[in-house]
Order: C-alpha cells, then structure tokens, then sequence
C-alpha cells in the first residue's frame, strides 16, 4: 500500500518538476524559435548550423520526414525574408536537458498565410539550447 501511495507521488512530483521550469525558459525558447526562422526565410544556413543538432528531423506538413545529413552553411536557399512569423498559444515543458515548445505558428506576407500547430524539440548542448526535431500540421478552420 504505502510502496503504491509513494510510486504514485514520485510520478506527480516529477510531472511537476519537469514542467515548472517551463514559464521561465519560455521567452529564451520563443527568441530561438524566431532567430531560426530568420535564418532560414533569409537563407543564412551557419546561423542554422549553430542553432540545429548534427542530426536535426523535420516532420514536414505535408507528412515527410526531412533529416539532416549535412551542414546547411553555402546551401541554404533563400525563400522570404518579408514574411512574418508568430507564435501564440505557446507551452514550453522541460525535462532535464530536454524541452518541448508547442504553439501555433502563424506565417504572413504578401502571397501567404497560414497558420500551423508546431511542436520543436530543443537539447541543451554544452550550456546552449539547439533544435533536435520540429514538426508541423496545418490548422484547419473549424466550422
């Protein structure tokens, strides 16, 4: 009885501890979140070196899996540095050298908006946050 009464507190306490530290490692989160997405609309593939683990997966929208497999410096292509990137409905939950960013992700500009849910995966690499795996799914309107 007492052995399930303490399982049972261990696996609350946990929970707990992983997730408080989320409120203040949010804001450092969202600002890497949003110097990756810079770096990547204006093509700058070292700043996404620097911020990505060797063995970065994206899961695209439209269901691939994207690995990385070499260094994105000189190969990075351009694609819109006029659009606007925002995320809202952000939660960030950390566990140890592990955290988990989700939200929604709205693009804007000229020609485009959307709006996507996104979890990133970061691991802290020697004191630095990096991206691991990000993935994202179109929202649909509900109606």
């Amino acid at each position: 009885m007492y052995t399930a009464i303490l399982v049972v507190l261990s696996l609350l306490s946990t929970t707990v501890m992983g997730q408080s530290e989320g409120g203040a490692l949010r804001p450092e989160l969202e600002g890497l979140h949003a110097k990756w997405f810079r770096a990547f609309d204006s093509g700058d593939g070292a700043t996404m070196d620097q911020m990505e683990v060797d063995n970065l997966a994206l899961v695209m929208p439209v269901g691939f899996i994207w690995s990385k497999t070499e260094a994105r410096a000189g190969k990075q292509t351009k694609l819109n540095p006029q659009i606007e990137r925002t995320l809202s409905e952000v939660s960030v939950r950390r566990f140890g050298d592990t955290a988990v960013l989700t939200g929604i992700l709205t693009s804007k500009s000229a020609t485009e908006n959307e709006k996507e849910a996104t979890t990133v995966v970061f691991v802290q690499n020697s004191g630095r946050w990096k991206i691991a795996s990000a993935q994202w799914t179109p929202v649909t309107p509900v109606k």
